[in-house]
């Protein structure tokens, strides 16, 4: 079993991560994933949303995850796009690391009501996101195609004034 890992940086991405981004993209879905435009206008467009950890190790810095956000239909929904981390991380608590960071930088931003689609059969990833406080709302049959069913989970998030 992989020991609990410390990332060495979360952050926003930046250019000179695209790269990157786009191999692990390929890693995970060859046929469909995010391609480099996506994550350079996501970049432009909301820099806070797309967030990265990198892990240090012996003389390189490796992008090992990421979590990319994008705005809903009003002012406060946030959709959570994707959360991904790199088969040779996972297991080391870098996905709870980063999605934490996430939730805490777009909290910051104000929005209350954060949605996502997951796969009801990617069992991990529910278990993490109600460990967030994320609840199902609805299951959408077909939601991403043919066979593709989702779940939809909300996270309220309490106002602090």
């Amino acid at each position: 079993m992989r020991t609990k890992a410390s990332a060495s940086s979360l952050s926003a991405a930046t250019a000179d991560d695209v790269a990157a981004l786009c191999r692990l993209e390929a890693s995970y879905y060859p046929h469909d994933g995010y391609p480099a435009p996506l994550f350079y206008q996501a970049i432009h467009q909301w820099p806070d949303l797309l967030q990265v950890v990198k892990v240090k190790s012996a003389n390189q810095t490796s992008l090992a995850g990421y979590c990319l956000g994008a705005p809903g239909q009003n002012s406060q929904q946030l959709w959570l796009m994707s959360l991904l981390v790199d088969q040779s991380y996972r297991g080391m608590g870098l996905g709870k690391q980063l999605l934490q960071h996430w939730l805490n930088r777009v909290e910051q931003l104000g929005f209350s009501q954060l949605w996502l689609s997951v796969s009801p059969a990617n069992t991990a990833a529910v278990k993490l996101y109600e460990q967030y406080g994320f609840a199902l709302q609805t299951t959408e049959t077909d939601y991403l195609g043919a066979g593709e069913d989702r779940y939809l989970m909300l996270r309220n998030v309490k106002s602090k004034h």
